[in-house]
């Protein structure tokens, strides 16, 4: 373990580790201030050996309630099967006509809105067995889906957003934060991916769902927020 905390910058921080159907989970205390540049040393240190994400102390991923209800390696098992793009249009369409959805572009959005330091400073950051940024996703549930069905497509959702856009996730919890390193290149693809997050977690667009595409085609992060 000391090793990976000299590894992530984190050397000399209190740290403790737990067994996770058989892989080990390390969980960090950070100093005050300053968690996303703390993330960001961590995840060059650690990159292509593990997966650094950040969490708050009331979401602890010592509580079992805190984590994904299963083990990691059958949910990215099942989300490496998934259509996306089927499961996601089934679900959109069950809230009523897409266009209403959709609703008009009218500029009525704010960027500075979707700042993932808003819900507070994360104080914990954990160290997750697998590199991959998504499979995080499959140990620590993002915006509360810690069960089948959604738990496995929020995973091969996140696994497309790096594909496509370079997202990889800073924080996990009720608010789950991406940084992005390519911004949707047109329209018609920050529309999709605004309907995406907002049927994994409803409350992160806070707008009409184009002026959130909008929004999505100037941001560098998301900010996907839903709670029971």
């Amino acid at each position: 373990m000391d090793d990976l905390l000299r590894a992530a910058g984190l050397e000399g921080r209190p740290a403790t580790s737990y067994d996770h159907y058989g892989e080990q989970l390390i969980l960090v205390r950070l100093e005050p201030g300053a968690p996303l540049p703390a993330w960001a040393r961590a995840r060059d240190g650690l990159r292509g050996r593990h997966y650094p994400v950040l969490v708050r102390s009331d979401a602890d991923p010592h509580d079992p309630d805190m984590r994904v209800r299963e083990d990691p390696a059958v949910v990215l098992a099942r989300a490496a099967e998934v259509d996306v793009d089927a499961r996601i249009d089934q679900d959109f369409r069950r809230y009523g006509n897409v266009e209403e959805m959709l609703g008009e572009e009218n500029g009525e959005y704010y960027l500075d809105a979707y700042d993932i330091l808003s819900f507070g400073e994360p104080d914990l950051l954990a160290i997750l067995p697998r590199p991959e940024p998504w499979a995080a996703l499959a140990y620590l549930p993002a915006c509360m889906l810690a069960e089948s069905p959604y738990v496995e497509l929020m995973v091969a959702a996140a696994r497309r957003w790096h594909d496509r856009f370079g997202a990889e996730p800073t924080v996990i919890d009720l608010a789950t934060g991406f940084r992005v390193a390519r911004r949707p290149a047109d329209r018609a693809s920050a529309e999709q991916l605004a309907i995406e997050h907002e049927v994994l977690a409803g409350l992160t667009a806070g707008a009409r769902l184009r002026n959130y595409a909008s929004v999505l085609m100037q941001i560098d992060h998301w900010r996907l927020y839903n709670r029971p």
